[in-house]
């Protein structure tokens, strides 16, 4: 089995056009690779060295939603401590939003780590938004700077830009009713985050965006290890998706599942 190195992270994502004072939005798996020498540590070190300290990263770092979203935000005395609770959308972000330098957004649901001056400044105000992945978002604002969504061993399914794509074009994904769950912040600070949580149940067919996104020259791939890199320009992605949903609504729903 092949040792995957720093260096060799390094090279495929430079491979794929990251570079100093880019922007880009992580999903990852760690064990995609097979085995990395330094673990999520190196992983992220490759990133931070190849779009440095005046572009920025962006990971999700959600918490372990027991119940679904809706066990987190309906009952209005969670609360969620952007100081300690975990991230559970893998090793790599749950190791990244300890790092010196990282701050994450003030979200119940959707929290995102950043590192790097761009991220940071994508970051601000996030709390200010009542859904989640919607409009003013770090996931929106992402693709309204000319930032890039790297999708590390995964697929579109955890393609979280797809949720706002969705909620800015005005999908039926949402539930009409606002929750007010808390937040700690990184100050200790308790403060209330109005949120319209993700409708429960609704099946998604998220991974037909690859091969659109192929067709329509937006994502670029390479291997690393076993791992299978996919780079996307997100202010091209988010207009192929809203036109997408413009004409339909329900275009990325399941709706054979719904049945």
């Amino acid at each position: 089995m092949k040792i995957v190195q720093k260096q060799d992270i390094i090279f495929a994502l430079k491979d794929l056009g990251l570079a100093k004072g880019d922007i880009v939005l992580v999903h990852s798996s760690l064990s995609s690779f097979g085995y990395v020498e330094g673990g999520a540590d190196s992983v992220i070190d490759a990133l931070m060295e190849v779009v440095g300290k005046d572009g920025g990263i962006l990971m999700p770092s959600f918490p372990a939603f027991i119940g679904g979203e809706y066990g987190l935000v309906e009952n209005n005395n969670i609360i969620f401590d952007l100081r300690v609770s975990p991230s559970a959308m893998g090793k790599i972000t749950d190791e990244f939003w300890r790092k010196p330098g990282v701050r994450r957004s003030i979200h119940p649901t959707h929290p995102v780590a950043a590192w790097g001056a761009r991220a940071l400044q994508v970051i601000r105000g996030h709390q200010n938004c009542l859904c989640s992945c919607g409009e003013g978002s770090p996931f929106h604002k992402n693709c309204l700077v000319g930032g890039k969504i790297l999708l590390i061993g995964v697929t579109h399914s955890c393609n979280t830009t797809l949720h706002t794509i969705e909620d800015v074009n005005g999908a039926p994904t949402r539930s009409i009713f606002i929750y007010y769950p808390k937040v700690i912040d990184d100050e200790g600070r308790v403060v209330t985050v109005p949120t319209r949580p993700h409708l429960p149940g609704l099946p998604r067919r998220y991974q037909i965006m690859d091969d659109i996104c192929k067709s329509e020259g937006i994502q670029i791939e390479t291997m690393v290890g076993k791992a299978l890199l996919k780079l996307v320009m997100a202010d091209k992605f988010f207009k192929l998706g809203s036109n997408l949903i413009k004409k339909d609504p329900v275009f990325l729903i399941d709706m054979n599942k719904m049945r």
